[in-house]
């Protein structure tokens, strides 16, 4: 994962451990949830960032690391997570007003938010979550940085955020979304006839097409995120270095 120049460490915001009650649970998809806890007086991060989730009475020392969805401005903390190992089929198991412990913000894939330049995300599946929480927040301040998000999911159920997101695209009219969908056969033929985006995973033809036709000719290079399997991200990296994108605006989290 490359890392932005910008904030520097000592302007980051200071991890901190604490224990929390789970307030809600909400569902997102067939198989991933957002857990939402108030954040602690003071607390803050940068758009991307995440925290670590201890269990200490189960798990011991051990701890999962969980990316922030939510925005910066919001007054809660949602971490959404889907169903894959041993420490989310925990979490699966845990009610409202159950205890947790958190310690953050952690992390170097996030966006410089005193920057001007467009910004490209794209997300597989529930890599959105760090992405997400940079939607939120340029939404929220009115942000006049320009956004392509290129998202995949198998089916149009699992689009996670899918009515948000429409709700933003429509909201700011700097935000451009491109879905595609990779398992579109399992779908009744009425829905997959009627589905209006892409099809397959995303690729680099694909990732080339999108960001060609979205880019503005002589503005400056727009900061990549790319978040989700790790061959999407090769290929995106490949494809946007073979555009004459620099390395260092190029960023990357894999998510299993």
């Amino acid at each position: 994962m490359e890392r932005p120049t910008t904030p520097r460490k000592r302007d980051r915001p200071r991890a901190i451990k604490w224990e929390t009650e789970l307030l809600e649970i909400i569902e997102e998809s067939p198989d991933v949830k957002t857990f939402r806890f108030e954040k602690p007086e003071g607390w803050t991060f940068i758009p991307g960032q995440f925290v670590m989730v201890f269990f200490p009475d189960v798990f011991g020392k051990k701890n999962r690391a969980y990316s922030i969805a939510s925005s910066p401005n919001s007054p809660y903390i949602d971490l959404t997570i889907k169903l894959y190992g041993v420490f989310t089929h925990h979490m699966w198991t845990l009610k409202e007003g159950s205890s947790w412990t958190l310690r953050g913000p952690y992390g170097h894939f996030y966006m410089d938010m005193n920057r001007k330049n467009d910004i490209i995300l794209i997300g597989a599946g529930v890599g959105i979550t760090p992405l997400m929480s940079m939607l939120r927040w340029s939404t929220e301040e009115k942000i006049d940085r320009r956004f392509l998000l290129i998202y995949s999911n198998k089916t149009p159920r699992d689009i996670v955020f899918n009515e948000e997101i429409q709700m933003i695209q429509k909201a700011n009219p700097n935000v451009k979304v491109v879905h595609t969908l990779t398992r579109l056969h399992n779908v009744p033929e009425p829905i997959r006839d009627a589905w209006p985006g892409l099809r397959g995973r995303i690729s680099a033809d694909m990732i080339r097409e999108q960001v060609s036709e979205w880019q503005k000719e002589g503005a400056e290079r727009a900061t990549v995120f790319g978040c989700g399997p790790a061959a999407m991200l090769t290929s995106m990296e490949e494809v946007m270095l073979e555009l004459g994108w620099p390395k260092e605006e190029i960023h990357y989290e894999k998510f299993w």
